[in-house]
């Protein structure tokens, strides 16, 4: 029995002793660091891989779009959705641009209005530069998980060209919609997605870091 008790004894002093040293090495507070000794670090990666399928598909030819008036619009196809949008826009109205996208994606863009103190003549004095003297056609439209994007281009009429024109006085733009509340609307979703932002280079490979490291 007291062999027993001695036994107990000096495996407490030893219990006590490991707790004692573990807790004087002391780990460096917030860091990560570690209190034990290592190998110099060394840097690896893992790159996983997304794919964005799409179908995209070239109007043959490119349809010449007829501007319309409010109450000739319709969202019932996205390329009539498109060409509310693009109507709007080239009649200046406000009202009825913004009434053509997602009320999420109103919120959105009313909110970056805001915070760049941005007011409707800003846009309206941007749509009286872009569209002035353009014939508008579609060229492409793309199909993509529950979005369709519509592309168009703004073609300077042979008159209002300079000498030296170049097709780079041709702007392009892009519609995305969804279909949403019965109707096809534009939205902001895919503002920062790879489709809309490769689709004429559908194989680049865009790599970001995720999580970096300093190598110091």
């Amino acid at each position: 029995m007291i062999m027993k008790v001695k036994i107990l004894i000096l495996a407490s002093a030893i219990l006590g002793l490991a707790v004692l040293s573990f807790g004087q090495q002391k780990s460096p507070s917030g860091t990560g660091g570690t209190v034990f000794k290592t190998t110099a670090p060394k840097i690896e990666q893992v790159v996983a891989e997304d794919a964005y399928y799409f179908k995209i598909s070239q109007y043959t030819p490119p349809v010449n779009v007829k501007l319309l008036k409010p109450d000739e619009a319709s969202y019932d196809a996205p390329e009539s959705a498109a060409i509310s949008g693009i109507s709007a826009m080239a009649s200046k109205d406000f009202s009825w641009y913004r009434q053509t996208w997602t009320q999420a994606s109103q919120r959105m863009m009313e909110d970056r209005d805001k915070s760049l103190n941005r007011a409707q003549s800003f846009w309206v004095e941007l749509w009286e530069k872009t569209f002035k003297n353009k014939r508008i056609e579609l060229t492409h439209r793309i199909e993509t998980g529950d979005y369709v994007l519509i592309v168009y281009r703004l073609v300077t009429e042979s008159e209002n060209r300079s000498p030296t024109a170049a097709p780079a006085e041709d702007i392009e733009l892009v519609t995305v919609l969804k279909y949403q509340e019965g109707k096809w609307l534009a939205t902001q979703e895919l503002s920062q997605d790879p489709v809309l932002l490769y689709w004429k280079t559908p194989n680049v490979r865009p790599k970001r870091v995720i999580r970096g490291t300093q190598l110091n």
